[in-house]
């Protein structure tokens, strides 16, 4: 099928080459020769009167042109294959199918693996199939190569369809031994401890000793750096450092580390997780049955915390009462 000039056909090919920025690793990915591809882009720059891929070093690279058409080539693949597929009925207990969700370790450990718990009681043949959160997640998502991703609402994509899951706040934690006592914290202890910290990948996400330049003006004395929330309540033990994890992560640790949780006594940025979806994907209805079993699990969440708030502070009121 050709439209206007262009075999159809060809933006498969474009689509691969502007993936792999290779001519023979295209032609694998889909089973083409290498003079089969070669062709195909001889083809496409004769098109678009553009080269689309050229030679830089040892690599080949896209064109300026090349990259503003990639998002748009893939994006029309994705719709069409969706289109292609139609809206088939989905039943749980049959059905045979990889879901790919991307998602930060702290999201996995709260929420998706209750999530899966349900999903082998529910559809037994669903496969999960969940990844961290690269710093391309929202261009894989918008190729299609991601079905949903969870993430902070800061780098909402307004492109794809978005719903709220849950909100989190930052608490410390610090080893059961350490000589600070209560369960307060203030900025000038805070300020003058020694701090092991969460930072992803560079170029990821804002880390978080940044948000404290901005916010109060002052450089923690950070002595560890680590990649994921969830090794920081193991690296505070044994020491009188402190670490700053989500409070639903906190609570998880505390139950079986030798660790306390300390709540700031000054501002610290609210956790607001999301996720997204390709928008040709709204209408799968296995997508949108995920969908509404992670939403419902995120809703249970507030539900517990809420509880657990409520019994916090009967507790501290019954001890505040006179004997």
């Amino acid at each position: 099928m050709h439209f206007r000039g262009l075999d159809l056909n060809l933006l498969v090919a474009l689509d691969a080459l502007l993936a792999e920025s290779s001519v023979s690793a295209a032609g694998r990915k889909l089973h083409l020769s290498q003079s089969a591809m070669s062709g195909a882009l001889a083809r496409l720059r004769e098109h678009f009167g553009d080269p689309l891929l050229v030679q830089v070093g040892r690599r080949m690279q896209p064109t300026p042109h090349a990259r503003e058409l990639a998002a748009t080539v893939r994006s029309i693949l994705v719709q069409i294959d969706a289109s292609l597929s139609g809206q088939a009925p989905f039943d749980p207990r049959t059905a045979r199918r990889r879901i790919k969700v991307a998602a930060s370790d702290y999201a996995i450990d709260v929420l998706l693996i209750r999530v899966q718990r349900q999903c082998a009681h529910e559809a037994p043949g669903l496969t999960l199939d969940i990844a961290p959160v690269a710093e391309n997640a929202l261009q894989l998502l918008g190729r299609g190569e991601t079905d949903l991703l969870i993430l902070p609402d800061r780098y909402r994509q307004s492109s794809c369809p978005s719903v709220e899951l849950f909100a989190d706040r930052l608490v410390c934690v610090v080893a059961a031994d350490h000589p600070l006592d209560g369960g307060r914290i203030s900025l000038r202890t805070f300020k003058a401890a020694e701090h092991v910290l969460f930072q992803p990948d560079p170029g990821h996400m804002i880390a978080f000793d940044l948000w404290l330049q901005q916010n109060y003006h002052f450089e923690p004395a950070v002595r560890l750096v680590l990649p994921s929330y969830g090794a920081l309540p193991h690296a505070v033990v044994g020491t009188h450092r402190i670490a700053t994890i989500p409070e639903r992560l906190a609570h998880r640790f505390a139950q079986h580390l030798p660790i306390r949780i300390l709540r700031p006594q000054f501002r610290m940025p609210q956790l607001n997780e999301i996720m997204q979806w390709h928008e040709a994907h709204t209408a799968d209805a296995g997508l949108a049955w995920l969908r509404g079993m992670i939403v419902d699990a995120a809703r249970s969440l507030d539900t517990a915390a809420d509880q657990r708030r409520g019994a916090a502070k009967t507790r501290s009121e019954s001890q505040q009462e006179p004997a």
